[in-house]
């Protein structure tokens, strides 16, 4: 288990070490990327965003070489009433210790070192400081170099850090990641378990030496032992064959197990990898492709890793050891050896034939499902809509269709499957058979070639078809697999909104004035223009409205300004910064929105607020509730804020969902609130409370509200008025015309 960190420790270890590199660093940007709880494995992924490669390493304090400095120590987790005592000595007694310390310079007696709550770095002796350490040191050095297991600096050419980084750092990352998502992105995640791979090797040559002796073991008895009436022979071999069997039993099973293990580490990551990846791409990703198409591509993953770190890991061990079984069998008889080669030679011809044929039944069998897997996702999700519409009769015929069109395809890829199948058995049988013929003919012929022999070599022939039959299936799976990567492919090769955890500009609290100047935006080159030479101004802590008709573009205005999408004419700038320059993260910690479609997520009300702040402490998620108006209703719950909600918020009424939402929004403590449709599901007496609530923050913040209606008693500052069936037209207004 990873050693836990409080925030203040992790935030503190990361900036000194971007420090020490001369890296750029912004804590705000760092804790919103990193929510809490936090741990030694967190602050690695930090460091490597930063472009700090990192690694783990054990040392005695003797020991600690001069080139991993400075490195951070872990501390033993003893118990102290006042928290993390500095790291020194009191009356000839080592302090009590938690958490964590730099270690700067080292002499042979001294070190000196730096802890979170201390101001200046202090001298501590070498004896008193091995007393207080777990032996781990978190080992930092920046992308070009990192540090060997001997504490030797070393070359780090292809060392990249992950795509959360500035663009600098997202250039070094292209340069060694692979341009296309293929099996080589998953090369390097395998190879990363050396040592367990070795481990799996020498279990499979334990096994294939087993299978070496038992046909040897086999022939004796048959040839010596039966003809010679050797009784004591007999038991020897029959006890030796037992504790080989038993032996092989017990590597098999740890081989199948390092592997099993090893693949779900990797899937573990290798999932997480992905996952992150979608939730990194833009929102006109998900806007052109529906919701279920993209889980079934994301479901691929495991497919995968079943190909690369199952069935392919265990052949690609066994094959080699073929080349050994095939020289022997040429050895007991030449004749024989060209009849078992040439039964798998025509099994992988008719191999090669059927793989095309099943790889297009099996990739229409895949886009089925997915249409399948969408149409449910997308009717399960409306299903107050479907019932109060009477859809259901209709769905159920349309599913049935969709239901029926799969298990054909299915069954037909299936069909052809058993086919090639049971000709392959089949051949694989009638070489079988035909070694048996040519075999006692050799017998009856030949005085060099006994039945023992003949018996011997049958089993060799086994342990080589058994291995080439494997093949065959493991080229039906590859082809599954190959489907997964290209389906997987369109979700990895999707270039990811720019992230950064290294700021580029100042970080202030001002507030922040709003430029749309000659904005021009229309959702394809298809669709007409939403907007054409749209231009306003929204001055620091202003609340402006935003009107106009359905489909003039209002609520588009809002993800144009949140960079969901961007436009084909002109520009948005925040204080005069032209929003294509920032970074997604950058961007959006400036805004909190409430949008027009509320979603609540199942889990605790308290889970809900705290997504937009993870670090908001309990008095500022009731202040935000007493603000949106929603903290007396979850009061009176039967838990409060710890009341589990369903998925999209069920249980709780829509204006308590939209109220829940405004509140999330304020914990963000935004420069910018965006109000889209925000009071549509308020009573009229809520709605005016809320407004009050709004003027409150006139001045502190930029406030956007998009409606249909204004709220009563909102104070406006300005209104921008869109519509009226131009594309052209805005018209801004002072708060004595609204």
């Amino acid at each position: 288990m990873a050693q836990p960190l409080n925030i203040d420790t992790f935030v503190w270890a990361t900036g000194a070490f971007c420090q020490l590199n001369r890296v750029p660093y912004d804590a705000s940007l760092l804790i919103k990327q990193f929510p809490p709880p936090y741990d030694v494995v967190n602050l690695q992924q930090a460091l490597q965003s930063f472009g700090l490669n990192n690694s783990v390493k054990k040392f005695s304090i003797e020991q600690l070489p001069t080139a991993s400095l400075p490195c951070l120590a872990l501390l033993n987790p003893t118990p102290s009433p006042e928290g993390n005592t500095p790291v020194g000595n009191t009356e000839d007694q080592p302090a009590p210790i938690n958490g964590v310390a730099l270690v700067l310079r080292r002499d042979e007696k001294r070190l000196l070192v730096l802890q979170p709550n201390q101001a200046e770095p202090i001298t501590v002796g070498i004896d008193d400081f091995a007393q207080q350490i777990t032996g781990d040191f978190l080992v930092v050095r920046k992308v070009e170099e990192t540090v060997a297991d001997d504490g030797s600096t070393i070359s780090a050419i292809n060392a990249a850090p992950n795509n959360n980084t500035s663009a600098k750092q997202n250039k070094t990352a292209k340069n060694s990641d692979p341009k296309e998502f293929g099996f080589r992105w998953f090369i390097p995640e395998l190879l990363k378990y050396k040592r367990i791979w070795s481990e799996v090797l020498l279990a499979s040559l334990t096994i294939q030496l087993v299978g070496l002796a038992v046909p040897i073991c086999t022939q004796i008895v048959i040839d010596k032992v039966v003809v010679h009436h050797t009784t004591s022979t007999l038991i020897v071999i029959a006890t030796a064959l037992f504790i080989f069997l038993i032996f092989t039993a017990a590597m098999g099973w740890v081989r199948q197990y390092l592997v099993l293990h090893t693949g779900n580490r990797i899937d573990a990551t290798l999932g997480h990898k992905v996952f992150s990846h979608l939730l990194d791409l833009p929102v006109r990703y998900y806007d052109h492709r529906p919701t279920g198409v993209i889980i079934a591509r994301v479901h691929g993953v495991e497919t995968i890793r079943e190909f690369l770190a199952g069935g392919l890991v265990t052949l690609l061990l066994d094959f080699p050891f073929l080349i050994v079984f095939l020289a022997i069998m040429f050895w007991y008889s030449w004749q024989l050896t060209l009849i078992s080669v040439a039964g798998l030679a025509l099994i992988a011809i008719i191999s090669f034939i059927v793989t095309p044929i099943i790889r297009a039944k099996l990739n229409h069998q895949f886009m089925l499902g997915a249409r399948n897997q969408a149409f449910l996702t997308e009717y399960v999700s409306g299903m107050e809509t479907v019932k109060s519409l009477q859809m259901e009769p209709q769905l159920k015929q349309t599913f049935g269709n969709y239901l029926s069109t799969y298990l054909n395809a299915s069954f037909d890829s299936r069909k052809l499957s058993i086919t090639y199948n049971t000709a392959a058995n089949t051949l694989d049988q009638l070489q079988t058979l035909a070694i048996l013929c040519v075999g006692a003919w050799l017998v009856m012929h030949n005085t060099n070639f006994t039945i023992g022999m003949l018996v011997a070599f049958q089993m060799f022939s086994g342990r080589l078809s058994g291995p080439v039959l494997r093949l065959v299936g493991l080229w039906q799976e590859f082809q599954q697999a190959d489907i997964a990567v290209k389906r997987l492919g369109d979700v990895m090769n999707a270039p990811a909104e720019p992230m950064t955890l290294i700021p580029t500009r100042a970080n202030t609290n001002q507030t922040i004035n709003i430029t749309v100047d000659s904005l021009g935006f229309k959702y394809s080159d298809e669709h007409p223009w939403l907007y054409q030479n749209l231009t306003f101004n929204i001055q620091a802590g202003h609340c402006v409205v935003v009107m106009g008709p359905s489909g003039c573009g209002k609520s588009t205005l809002a993800k144009l300004l949140l960079g969901f999408y961007q436009p084909q004419e002109g520009n948005i700038k925040l204080n005069g910064q032209d929003i294509r320059y920032l970074a997604a993260n950058e961007l959006r910690n400036h805004f909190g929105v409430v949008p027009q479609e509320t979603v609540i997520f199942s889990g605790t009300i308290y889970d809900n607020l705290t997504l937009a702040n993870p670090h908001a402490s309990f008095e500022q998620i009731i202040h935000a509730c007493q603000l949106a108006e929603i903290h007396n209703a979850i009061e009176q719950l039967p838990q409060g804020y710890q009341t589990t909600v369903g998925e999209h918020g069920t249980g709780l009424s829509g204006g308590q969902k939209q109220r829940i939402a405004i509140a999330r929004a304020l914990l963000k403590q935004p420069k910018v609130l965006i109000f889209d449709e925000a009071v549509s599901n308020l009573d009229q007496q809520t709605a005016e409370h809320f407004a009050q609530t709004v003027n409150k923050l006139k001045g502190k913040v930029t406030i956007l509200f998009i409606t249909h209606q204004l709220p009563k008693g909102l104070h406006v500052d300005e209104a921008v008025i869109l519509g009226k069936e131009n594309p052209n037209y805005v018209k801004q207004m002072g708060s004595e015309k609204v």
